[in-house]
């Protein structure tokens, strides 16, 4: 049976409904602690260092052969001894990154909605729900990402609607020329979470996008969704309140009142939330494995259904995430610290080892199509 091809509006809805996560519990302090008043402008200034990942994604990717991910393209351009180390050490931080993702999901329900409740169980039902689509084929995460989008968008109409009446204008304004650096020093975090999901959804099947302004979109619109996120929330609190909170922006969401309800809404909106953690966990194990079986010498996505072809690295992967997730931050505070310092800072640092070597080799190669006998 022919494969169902993924199209361009099913990948951006891949990127759409993951974002939603690391940009909701990290950019709100982020920003806020870098630039004040003025942290809704950083994930705008994060716009030009995004489009330069993808100029050099864009690079690697147009050597591309029909149906590989950028996973193969940088195995088969810098060769099995140097290709196979960048795998290996992407895959390993996709699996960190994917215990991170049900870490900080348990937190989010533990704080929010059921306080004092062991975080274990959240994290174990999040990783069986993730190991289904991870197992799966890239098309069957991109369809459900249409319909999870949807939904979410709705979600934040409502949010950013409430949030920007809830909002002191004193909190955002004025922005002087003397925010510039503080903006640009506060921009490298949405990059990193840009460039992470530019990275993860070059997967084999994906929608081949070969055109500067496919990826230009893409990276604008989740700017300005960034901008808005970060924009109620410090406009709730002002910059210095966001920065003491473990997770402002639901914080925010916790305080929203719809007019004719007199229950609140944040556990209907976490719990949509839930949508996003689902589809970047997978996304995260689904790219591991590919970038795994790769190193070694098998199929990417393999040809057929059970664990045969190196489909069982998937649930050893989710077992490992699961189990790095249970031991990675035993307090709050340490997860914080990891949200805030660490994870933005490795983000761009992993994609920048797989992506920059990839759009090199591409460029000393030449940008022509490439050549069968490579």
């Amino acid at each position: 049976m022919e494969k169902s091809p993924v199209k361009r509006r099913e990948t951006a809805a891949v990127g759409f409904v993951a974002a939603l996560t690391p940009a909701a519990r990290i950019l709100p302090v982020l920003s806020a602690a870098s630039a004040g008043p003025a942290a809704w402008l950083c994930p705008l200034a994060a716009l030009p260092g995004a489009l330069i990942v993808a100029e050099c994604l864009l690079s690697a990717m147009r050597r591309a052969r029909p149906g590989e991910g950028l996973s193969a393209v940088t195995l088969r351009l810098l060769g099995r001894g140097a290709g196979g180390a960048l795998l290996a050490l992407y895959a390993l931080w996709l699996v960190f990154y994917a215990a991170f993702s049900l870490r900080s999901a348990s937190a989010r329900f533990t704080i929010a909605i059921y306080p004092g409740t062991n975080p274990g169980i959240f994290m174990a039902v999040g990783a069986a729900a993730c190991l289904i689509p991870a197992m799966g084929r890239y098309v069957s995460l991109g369809r459900a990402a249409v319909i999870f989008r949807g939904l979410l968008a709705l979600v934040l109409i409502l949010i950013i609607a409430l949030g920007i009446s809830n909002a002191d204008p004193g909190n955002l304004l004025p922005v002087t020329p003397e925010n510039a650096l503080p903006v640009l020093a506060g921009a490298p975090g949405a990059v990193g979470i840009l460039t992470l999901l530019l990275v993860c959804t070059s997967l084999p099947g994906g929608a081949a996008i070969s055109r500067r302004r496919d990826y230009a979109r893409r990276c604008l619109v989740l700017s300005v969704l960034f901008s808005l996120i970060v924009a109620v929330t410090v406009g709730r609190f002002g910059a210095e309140l966001t920065g003491r909170f473990e997770l402002p922006f639901f914080t925010m969401v916790k305080n929203l009142s719809v007019p004719g309800l007199t229950d609140r809404v944040e556990a209907l909106i976490t719990a949509f939330w839930v949508f996003s953690d689902f589809v970047m966990c997978s996304l995260t194990l689904m790219a591991a494995s590919g970038a795994a079986r790769l190193v070694l010498s098998m199929p990417e996505e393999p040809p057929g259904p059970g664990l045969r072809s190196g489909r069982w690295i998937t649930p050893l992967f989710t077992a490992a995430a699961f189990a790095v997730a249970s031991v990675m931050a035993p307090t709050n505070f340490v997860l914080t610290a990891l949200s805030e310092r660490f994870v933005p800072a490795l983000n761009l640092i992993m994609a920048g080892l797989l992506i920059l070597p990839a759009a090199l080799a591409a460029h000393i190669k030449g940008q022509g199509p490439p050549s069968r006998r490579q």
